[in-house]
Formats: C-alpha cells, sequence, structure tokens
C-alpha cells in the first residue's frame, strides 16, 4: 500500500509539473529568426563596400601587371559569393513557414540549416578564405616593386595576422554564438513538440 501511494505521488508531481508557455516559446522562435535573417543582412551592406572598392580600383587604377586585375577579380568574385550565400540563407528562413503546418518538419528545416550553416563556416570558409588570400596576393605583386621592402614586409605580416585571427579565433566566436543559438530554438521547439504529444 505504501509502495502503491509512492507510486500515486510521483504520478501527481509528474501532472503538475509546469508547463512549457508556448506562447513564450513561440514568441522567442521569431525573434530569434528575426535576429538570424536581420545578422544575414547586416553582413550584406558591410560586404557591399568591398565590392564597390574593387570596382572603383578596377576603372580607376591603370595596373602595371594582369595580375592586379585577376587578383581584383577574384576577391570580387569572393565578395559576391559572400553575398549570394548570405541571400539564399535569408530567403531559406523567409519561405521556412512550415512551424504551424507541420512543426516535425519544421523541426527537420532548422536541423538542417544548422548543418548547412556549419558547413559554409567550416570547409567553404577554408576554401573562401584561400581564394580570397589568393586574390590579394596577386594583387599585392603590384606594390612589390613600387612601395619600399619593409613597408611591403609590413602590409604582408598585418594581412596574414588578420587572416590568422579571423580564423582562428573570430570565426569561431562567430560559429559557437550562431551553434548556441540554433540549439536553443530547435530544444525548445522540441520540448513544445513532446509536451503537445504528451497532452494528446
Amino acid at each position: 500500500m505504501k509502495d502503491f501511494d509512492s507510486l500515486v505521488g510521483i504520478w501527481n508531481e509528474q501532472k503538475t509539473a509546469p508547463q512549457i508557455d508556448y506562447k513564450e516559446v513561440i514568441n522567442q522562435y521569431k525573434k530569434s529568426r528575426e535576429k538570424l535573417s536581420l545578422k544575414f543582412f547586416q553582413e550584406i551592406l558591410l560586404m557591399l563596400p568591398a565590392i564597390f572598392i574593387v570596382i572603383y580600383l578596377w576603372i580607376n587604377i591603370s595596373f602595371s601587371f594582369w595580375t592586379s586585375y585577376l587578383g581584383l577579380s577574384i576577391v570580387a568574385g569572393c565578395c559576391i559569393y559572400f553575398i549570394v550565400i548570405q541571400l539564399i540563407n535569408i530567403k531559406n528562413i523567409v519561405n521556412s513557414n512550415t512551424l504551424f503546418d507541420k512543426p516535425q518538419d519544421h523541426i527537420q528545416f532548422l536541423q538542417k540549416f544548422r548543418k548547412s550553416r556549419y558547413i559554409q563556416h567550416t570547409r567553404n570558409y577554408k576554401i573562401y578564405s584561400i581564394a580570397l588570400g589568393l586574390g590579394i596576393s596577386l594583387y599585392f605583386i603590384e606594390f612589390f616593386y613600387s612601395l619600399n621592402i619593409w613597408i611591403m614586409l609590413g602590409i604582408v605580416t598585418a594581412t596574414i595576422a588578420w587572416f590568422v585571427i579571423c580564423y582562428m579565433y573570430l570565426m569561431k566566436i562567430y560559429i559557437n554564438k550562431e551553434e548556441k543559438r540554433f540549439t536553443e530554438m530547435i530544444e525548445n521547439l522540441e520540448r513544445l513538440s513532446n509536451q503537445f504529444k504528451d497532452e494528446i
């Protein structure tokens, strides 16, 4: 009898456990989606000046070496690639309206989107960095013959240092923040989904 009373007590505790407030979860989720879209949009706006600078250099400066034009083309290609990828990401978020129709499909969409973002930040970012570095290196050939050797070494060292800081430090912070945001979004929706299953 004592065991039965204990079992009933445990059951009642579970039954009266605080339920997740679905309105709060959905509002948080909407805010996270908006922040993610806004972040992509801001990154596009930050990349646009780089393209304008490359176009300006191409049109207004007469370079002595063809490598400068090739280098600028590669840098412009990297900038365009970055903008296109961010536009695709924004489009994916805007078009993902399955939360209320098919919640489980929406959770799967988020998991796939998270995976594709991780690939963009790791494998694709390596290729992007190599291409960007190659473009800048080809562009720097122009200045190798006209600038003082120490100034040139300073510029090259500063550029390499910036690439290393971005790759080894800043990118890891960026990835961790985004992973944390995705984890929070997915976990909240999964908990909400499980709660509705339990109530049915």
